[in-house]
């Protein structure tokens, strides 16, 4: 498994921000579970993980890449 960093990320449309700034680290053979009311980002958090969406800002590193 791979260890997984967001540092500073952030998603916007136009004006409309879906994820603000969001820092997290999973280690390696970690389990992580993104809870939450609809409409709070984890969709867009693990689409952006995923290279599904691109990043408006910061960055998502996995592995060191």
């Amino acid at each position: 498994m791979a260890e997984i960093q967001l540092k500073n990320l952030t998603k916007r449309w136009g004006s409309f921000v879906g994820v603000d700034n969001f820092n997290l680290t999973i280690d390696n053979e970690e389990f992580l579970v993104l809870l939450g009311p609809s409409g709070c980002g984890k969709t867009t958090t693990m689409r952006l993980i995923a290279g599904l969406e691109e990043v408006t800002e910061g960055e998502v590193i996995i592995d060191g890449k």
